[in-house]
């Protein structure tokens, strides 16, 4: 159900982390249902299903494909009956750059894009349903991001590029004052660019890296005791790494201990 398709345009790696698909047929199961959590990165979605799409217990008949920014929160996605859903996941700082939007006025809600421009002419949602097969809808999907970067001449922050890539190497560990320090800017000049640009604080982007490897340690049930994984990822105690796991999924990390999700671990294995 799960696949994976590389980003193939060289101009849009800087801004497209990965890209995912998710496909299931009537024949084999009537109703479909995934959960998302923080993970530091925006993204774009194109979703058909033949009876019903719901985000978070709320239909989406007429948002076929949008742009979703950071998500703070658990994210539900149901479909019942035949779907496809494509997922092009960004880099934390690609939705101001590529789209031109402002990333702190995305944070947990999403922005329709069906009628934006692809390279020949016609808008994005008249381009995906001309055709109903998965790689064109990709490309579809490619030349609309393409054209948006001709229109927006996006140049790279190098500053916020270095500053990610640090606090992602170190699954939210990173020093956010050697990083200023690093770099040379203060604090509120620090925190201004990444709210512009990514939509959160440094801090909380940080909370989530590290929230993303302890998700990724239990859904590869790389431990022995819940307390591992507190300490592994340098959470003071159980319960901190408890109320933490708590804020970014809405249940205790013992639940997914006993209670497994195979769509969370079939997903993990692809990063």
């Amino acid at each position: 159900m799960v696949q994976q398709l590389l980003n193939r345009h060289p101009a849009l790696r800087p801004y497209v982390k990965d890209i995912l698909v998710l496909e299931g047929c009537e024949q084999v199961i009537s109703s479909n249902s995934f959960r998302f959590y923080a993970d530091g990165c925006p993204g774009i979605v194109f979703q058909q299903s033949v009876r019903s799409f719901t985000l978070n217990e709320e239909r989406y008949p007429s948002m076929s494909i949008f742009l979703y920014g950071q998500t703070l929160k658990p994210v539900h996605i149901a479909t019942d009956g035949r779907f496809r859903i494509v997922i092009f996941m960004l880099h934390p700082y690609a939705i101001r750059p590529l789209l031109g939007l402002k990333a702190d006025e995305l944070t947990d809600t999403c922005f329709d894009l069906g009628e934006l421009p692809t390279l020949s002419g016609v808008s994005l949602l008249e381009g995906l349903s001309q055709t109903d097969y998965v790689t064109d809808q990709v490309e579809t999907i490619a030349s609309c991001l393409l054209r948006m970067l001709q229109l927006n001449y996006p140049k790279a922050d190098r500053m916020l590029d270095f500053a990610v890539s640090r606090i992602r190497a170190s699954n939210g560990h990173a020093s956010l004052v050697e990083l200023q320090k690093t770099l040379h800017i203060s604090e509120r000049t620090f925190e201004r660019r990444f709210e512009q640009y990514i939509g959160i604080s440094p801090r909380l982007f940080a909370r989530i890296c590290r929230f993303q490897s302890t998700l990724k340690q239990l859904t590869g049930r790389k431990y022995e005791k819940l307390s591992d994984v507190a300490f592994d990822n340098g959470y003071a105690d159980q319960s901190h790494f408890t109320r933490s796991f708590r804020e970014f999924t809405g249940f205790s990390p013992l639940k997914l201990h006993r209670f497994p999700d195979p769509f969370a671990e079939n997903r993990s294995s692809i990063y």
